[in-house]
């Protein structure tokens, strides 16, 4: 079997020499699908800093079970203002309608005792409601974007056939501190690449995220 080339450009070289090729394939067409989707939030990112307490970082831990061979995923990311979709009533605030992005690691078990690790580069838009107006502390959000993991994940039980996954996010927040700039949400978030290729199991995790102004 020939080698793979060093001079294989370092963005495919996510593949690997055994029938990587379509597999670097895939993980190229998604790191493309979010490098688009983060500059369409560059002006949005540009807008948020002058309004410092608008835009928000955040880290955020979760797991698929509460079990000890669960998948368990660290993130860390910013959210930020859009302007997208003027219609959207702006009431609830300048996160009513914002983007996520973030950068985040998953260690799984395996069927033979290994652990695997995988790292990870997330967008979504998502969409507030604070059922009590912009000064009610409680929100709910609902979001939907892609992701894309640097190899296939395997957590023993589950296989995924492609590096890019849809996901979707529906989270329950409260906002405190002073002018409740500080914000805690658990957060059910499902992945899965929407029937693209087989098997297509999905993966489902609960989060706990704390935010900040950024």
């Amino acid at each position: 079997m020939t080698p793979c080339s060093e001079t294989t450009d370092r963005l495919a070289g996510l593949r690997t020499c055994n029938g990587g090729g379509h597999r670097g394939t895939v993980i190229e067409h998604g790191v493309r699908i979010l490098f688009g989707t983060a500059v369409g939030a560059l002006p949005a990112v540009s807008a948020a800093q002058a309004r410092f307490v608008d835009a928000k970082m955040y880290v955020q831990a979760g797991a698929t079970s509460l079990q000890g061979d669960a998948t368990r995923a660290m993130n860390v990311g910013v959210m930020v203002p859009s302007g997208l979709f003027k219609g959207i009533s702006r009431d609830a605030g300048p996160l009513t309608l914002h983007w996520d992005l973030w950068g985040g690691h998953w260690r799984s078990h395996h069927a033979d005792g290994t652990t695997g690790g995988y790292s990870q580069l997330g967008a979504l838009m998502a969409w507030r409601y604070q059922p009590a107006g912009p000064k009610s502390p409680w929100f709910f959000e609902a979001g939907l974007g892609g992701s894309v993991l640097d190899g296939l994940y395997n957590s023993g039980q589950r296989r995924f056939s492609t590096a890019f996954q849809f996901t979707e996010v529906l989270a329950i927040g409260y906002r405190f501190g002073p002018e409740k700039a500080y914000e805690v949400s658990l957060r059910v978030q499902h992945f899965s690449n929407a029937g693209i290729k087989k098997p297509n199991p999905g993966e489902n995790f609960m989060s706990l995220r704390f935010s900040l102004p950024w």
